[in-house]
C-alpha cells in the first residue's frame, strides 16, 4: 500500500538539468564546428559553446546561492517567533502554524509549504525532512532543523533551543559578513593582478615583437639564423608535436589577428590564450577566496575573460599595438 504522506521530489534537480542541457548544446556546437571545417567559424563556435556551457549554470547557481543566503538571514526570526509562541502555551506544531502567518521575505514561501503540509496532518518529522530536502544547500538550516527535531523527540525545552539556535546563526552570519569584507580586498587584488598582466602582455606586443623582427635580419642577438617565430616550422606540418602551434594558428585566423605565418600573429595568439587562461583561473581563485565557493568564482572568471578579451581585441583592431 502506498504511503499517502510520501512527498515526492523531482529526480533531476534544476541545476543538473541546466548543466546537462548546456553540455548537450556545447557538444552539438563542437560537432557542427567539426563538420563545417572552416577554422575561423569553428573556433568561434567552440568559444560560443564554452560560454553556453558555463554561463547558464553559473547564473542559476549565483541566484540560487543568493536565495539561500536570504533564507538564512530570515531563518533566525522564524525560530524566535516559534519560541515566543511556545512560551505562550502553544505546541510546536501550533507555534509553526502561527508563525507562518508572519512575513519572512523570500523564506515565507517555504514556511507556507510547511504550514500546508501540517494542515494536511502530515507528521511533523516528515514535514521537517521535506523542508531540509528543499534547502539541502544550506548547511546552517539543515543543522538547525536536525537539532530541533532531536530536541522535540527527546522532550527537552524546545523554545530555549530555538532561541539559542537563532542567536548562534546570527553570530555566525555576522562573522561571515566581517570575513567577506576583509576577503573582498583580496578579490580586488586578484582583479588588479589580472589587469596588470593584461597591460604587460599588451606592452610586450607593442615593444617586444618589433624588436624580435628587427633582430631577424641581424643574426638575432648574436645568434646566427635566429627565428623569432618558433611555430614557423609547423606551417606545413600536421605532426602531433605541432598541435600547440596549430591551436595558436587557429586563434589567429578566428579572431583575424594577422597572417598565419607572421611572427606578430603568433605572439598575439599566444598572449590572447594566456589572457583567457589567466582570467579563467584568477576568477576561480577570487571566488574561492571571497565566497569560499569555486562556483561563485565562475562569475569572476566570466568578468575577467570577457573584459580581457574585449580590451585585447579592441587594442589590436584599432592598431594601437
Amino acid at each position: 500500500m502506498k504511503d499517502p504522506y510520501k512527498i515526492k521530489h523531482p529526480r533531476v534537480s534544476t541545476s543538473r538539468f541546466i548543466l546537462l542541457m548546456s553540455v548537450a548544446v556545447f557538444v552539438l556546437l563542437v560537432i557542427i564546428a567539426w563538420y563545417i571545417g572552416d577554422i575561423a567559424i569553428g573556433v568561434n563556435m567552440v568559444f560560443l559553446g564554452m560560454l553556453v556551457l558555463v554561463v547558464p549554470y553559473s547564473v542559476y547557481k549565483f541566484f540560487h546561492l543568493k536565495r539561500i543566503t536570504a533564507y538564512e538571514n530570515e531563518f533566525p526570526n522564524f525560530l524566535r517567533d516559534i519560541s515566543e509562541n511556545q512560551r505562550a502555551g502553544l505546541s510546536l506544531i501550533q507555534s509553526i502554524q502561527a508563525a507562518s502567518k508572519s512575513d519572512y521575505g523570500s523564506l515565507s514561501k517555504e514556511i507556507k509549504k510547511i504550514n500546508n503540509q501540517l494542515s494536511w496532518n502530515i507528521p511533523l518529522e516528515r514535514v521537517l525532512k521535506s523542508f531540509v530536502d528543499r534547502l539541502s544547500d544550506s548547511n546552517t538550516i539543515v543543522r538547525a532543523i536536525m537539532v530541533i527535531d532531536q530536541a522535540n523527540k527527546s522532550g527537552g525545552n524546545v523554545e530555549d533551543t530555538m532561541e539559542s539556535l537563532a542567536n548562534n546563526i546570527e553570530s555566525i552570519r555576522d562573522t561571515q559578513q566581517e570575513k567577506a569584507v576583509l576577503l573582498n580586498q583580496q578579490v580586488l587584488m586578484m582583479y588588479a593582478i589580472f589587469f596588470i598582466f593584461l597591460g604587460i602582455t599588451i606592452a610586450l606586443i607593442k615593444f617586444l615583437i618589433p624588436l624580435l623582427e628587427a633582430q631577424t635580419q641581424t643574426g638575432g642577438f648574436g645568434i646566427q639564423g635566429f627565428n623569432p617565430n618558433p611555430c614557423s616550422v609547423c606551417t606545413e606540418s600536421s605532426d602531433f608535436e605541432c598541435a600547440g602551434c596549430k591551436t595558436f594558428e587557429a586563434i589567429g585566423i578566428a579572431f583575424d589577428l594577422g597572417e598565419s605565418n607572421d611572427t606578430a600573429t603568433y605572439y598575439k595568439s599566444l598572449f590572447l590564450a594566456m589572457i583567457l587562461v589567466q582570467g579563467f583561473f584568477s576568477g576561480l581563485i577570487a571566488g574561492q577566496i571571497g565566497s569560499d565557493s569555486v562556483t561563485v568564482g565562475i562569475k569572476h572568471s566570466l568578468i575577467m575573460l570577457l573584459s580581457g578579451f574585449i580590451i585585447f581585441i579592441i587594442i589590436i583592431r584599432t592598431g594601437i599595438v
